[in-house]
């Protein structure tokens, strides 16, 4: 209880006075997982200030790889905290949060805001003052930590544009980049060294991907047709952990050319999920916005069965395909995020697609 008490004080208060034995101060210390939890508990007070040291810059916030660099990045919810709530708000909307992606600076403590559909850092609108967010006014939690192959000029970071997706993993001391690039390709390398191994299937030939994802601690890809399969860190061999499944794709040939569909693989609620996007070339006007015919379609691996189940209802769920991420949100805990959609970037804009009306909209969010 009187972690909870530190975390959430409130600046203006004296906290002076809070003096604790030593042996309660050290497990408040140890209770201060991330950077930005000891941010927080240092800016409360001058006393606190004193008590614990800023905390040493991590060598994972920028790790040099075969002329570029690792970005580091993390997405993290904030909420408002509750003292700064009227007493008229509902308890409802007091469990709303946003969704922010947050980039430290290697070289100090500074924080960077991103785009969390295309990792571009995101410029402040009046360039003669800094925006501060006061940390003491919010609940921080840690959601995601993630990595962005960059190209760096001076202190800008800049994605490299044929790069879809990077994922750092360690197995036994060495740490492999799993690079999944815009041509479907799966290339891996190990920090320090040159080489990189496109990774091929038994027959010898290159596989595509549509996605790669970290799933309880182990490496998965998604191929073309839908089938997931597990990659054996040691050998670089596949393994494959779904059946086919042979409703991906089927909506392609119905549609018209040119035609972008991608699969993406989602972890809600321990199962894993795919979704299928199709995404016409041509154009049409409706509501005031310049649109492209788009469809998704939603499957869930039952992996007791060993079958896809078509899913038309996520009920209160939201899935967000991300520029390196996707996961899951329980929509009434964003604020004007809606359930039962999905979020993804076209057309340089965010979009919402409805599972229940099949109706795809520009959504202003996150």
């Amino acid at each position: 209880m009187c972690v909870v008490n530190v975390m959430n004080m409130n600046k203006n208060e004296d906290c002076s006075n809070s003096y604790l034995p030593e042996e309660l101060w050290a497990i408040v210390f140890k209770k201060l997982k991330t950077t930005l939890d000891v941010v927080r508990f240092r800016s409360t007070c001058s006393l606190w200030h004193s008590f614990l040291p800023p905390t040493p810059l991590s060598h994972d916030l920028c790790i040099p790889h075969q002329g570029f660099v690792l970005l580091q990045t993390k997405i993290y919810r904030i909420q408002p905290s509750f003292h700064d709530h009227e007493p008229s708000t509902s308890s409802s909307c007091s469990n709303k949060g946003w969704l922010i992606k947050v980039s430290q600076n290697s070289n100090s403590f500074k924080f960077y805001l991103f785009d969390l559909f295309t990792n571009k850092r995101l410029p402040s609108k009046d360039k003669t003052t800094h925006k501060v967010m006061n940390l003491m006014n919010v609940r921080v939690v840690e959601l995601f930590e993630l990595y962005n192959l960059c190209r760096k000029f001076d202190s800008r970071f800049k994605p490299v544009g044929n790069v879809r997706k990077v994922i750092l993993f360690s197995v036994e001391g060495r740490l492999m980049v799993f690079a999944l690039y815009t041509d479907k390709k799966l290339k891996v390398s190990n920090i320090g060294k040159q080489e990189n191994t496109m990774l091929k299937d038994d027959g010898g030939e290159n596989k595509y991907f549509d996605d790669i994802m970290l799933y309880k601690g182990q490496l998965y890809v998604l191929d073309k047709m839908g089938t997931i399969f597990w990659i054996n860190a040691f050998s670089l061999k596949l393994v494959q952990f779904s059946p086919k499944n042979f409703w991906c794709g089927e909506k392609s040939n119905i549609w018209k050319v040119p035609l972008t569909y991608n699969k993406q693989l989602v972890e809600f609620d321990g199962n894993l999920y795919v979704v299928d996007l199709y995404i016409d070339g041509e154009r049409f006007y409706k509501s005031g916005h310049i649109l492209k015919a788009i469809c998704v379609e939603v499957y869930k691996l039952d992996q007791e069965w060993g079958k896809w189940l078509d899913v038309k209802d996520l009920g209160d769920v939201s899935f967000v395909l991300g520029k390196d991420s996707n996961f899951a949100l329980l929509a009434r805990d964003y604020y004007r995020c809606e359930g039962n959609c999905i979020y993804f970037y076209c057309e340089n804009r965010t979009c919402c697609f409805n599972l229940e009306n099949l109706e795809a909209k520009p959504a202003n969010i996150f």
